[in-house]
């Protein structure tokens, strides 16, 4: 009885140290004010930018989730994770900074 209670826990250590998926991570508070400054067109650079970035970062958080989970399944081990591919700071920094921006959009390119 004590082994599977053992081996129960250890299996729920190694799926909470798996990655998130990219939906499921929340964004980063970041004001839009940061943004009050810019010109309408610098403002939608940025956002651009940021969009690209974050679309990035999805991507990797993914594969990374999608590694830990085939990793879990094989190895018994979050690979994904084990090998640095975990960008869930990054991502949730993003998100904030598209959604600051987007803000900053309908307030900078008031016509």
């Amino acid at each position: 009885m004590q082994k599977n209670i053992l081996i129960s826990i250890a299996c729920a250590f190694v799926v909470a140290g798996c990655a998130n998926r990219a939906s499921s991570i929340a964004p980063v508070a970041v004001p839009s004010s940061n943004y009050a400054g810019l010109s309408c067109a610098d403002t939608r650079t940025m956002l651009a930018q940021k969009q690209a970035i974050m679309i990035s970062l999805v991507k990797k958080q993914n594969n990374a989730a999608t590694g830990d989970a085939v990793g879990v399944a094989l190895v018994l081990l979050p690979v994904g994770s084990l090998f640095g591919s975990d960008v869930e700071g990054e991502l949730a920094q993003a998100k904030g900074e598209v959604m600051a921006l987007q803000g900053a959009v309908s307030i900078n390119c008031r016509y």
